[in-house]
């Protein structure tokens, strides 16, 4: 089942008493910009385009989305989880959820908004049971909201599947995702899940890494490779203390597992 309007945000897809009924989510809402070739309202298109199916018998949901609710970025941490346990009760079943985490691109903005989408992305793939989520930070386009590489978007999306739903053995199914970090010295060890066979970078060096300190000033740092950790420092921090990764609308790194999936 299709069921999908392209350049809609969130809210639309989830039940309107849902969102009213939450002050934080009713408020993100008024914030959506007006456009005329889609819908903004709270519920519209979840009334017409999702409620009819239900209960329709499905294995599970795929869900590409995001772009648009970079107006209410902070929001999509609340509003993303919600849709999707919104989804299951009213299915009366906890079917699997893998999405797709919204490619890099230029939208000559604050070239933060949307990194902070993919960032509620990741914290609702570490919070929400039964998802799974799909990285294109290497397979976008700077120039095209739309990039046409969909052949890999659909191919990592079933690796989730075969893997996770249908029980596929021997699949490598993420790349690698942050577990944790310790501090040594000026250096930040950053260690990951998801490593299978390997931490590999594609190029001489790896890029989109930076650094603060208890200033919350972040700096560009050095990264490298050591095992299956990633060390980062800049000579502009002496005491570090958090780590970004990739954090712009149009980061485009270069860290892989051996598999070839994106960190």
């Amino acid at each position: 089942i299709n069921s999908s309007w392209g350049g809609t945000p969130v809210e639309v897809w989830i039940r309107r008493e849902r969102i009213e009924k939450d002050t934080v989510l009713k408020a993100a809402a008024k914030k959506l910009r007006k456009v005329k070739w889609w819908p903004i309202t709270p519920g519209a298109t979840y009334n017409a385009m999702i409620h009819p199916l239900i209960p329709y018998t499905i294995a599970g949901a795929i869900w590409y989305q995001g772009e648009s609710n970079r107006h209410n970025a902070v929001s999509y941490y609340k509003s993303f989880p919600l849709l999707i346990t919104s989804w299951r009760e009213e299915w009366g079943k906890e079917f699997p959820f893998y999405f797709v985490q919204i490619a890099p691109y230029d939208y000559r903005g604050d070239n933060i908004s949307a990194a902070i989408v993919r960032d509620a992305q990741l914290h609702t793939l570490k919070t929400v049971p039964i998802t799974g989520m799909v990285v294109t930070n290497d397979i976008g386009n700077l120039r095209d909201i739309h990039p046409l590489n969909k052949q890999d978007v659909g191919k990592r999306l079933s690796l989730w599947a075969l893997a996770k739903t249908y029980g596929m053995k021997d699949i490598v199914f993420s790349g690698p995702v942050y577990r944790n970090m310790e501090l040594k010295g000026n250096k930040v060890i950053i260690r990951f899940d998801h490593v299978d066979g390997g931490l590999a970078m594609r190029g001489k060096e790896l890029k989109e890494f930076s650094v603060a300190g208890k200033d919350k000033v972040f700096m560009p740092a050095k990264a490298r490779i050591k095992g299956e950790t990633v060390e980062v420092w800049s000579t502009k921090v002496k005491n570090p203390v958090a780590v970004r990764f990739a954090f712009s609308d149009t980061a485009l790194p270069n860290l892989f597992n051996k598999a070839g999936l994106p960190a």
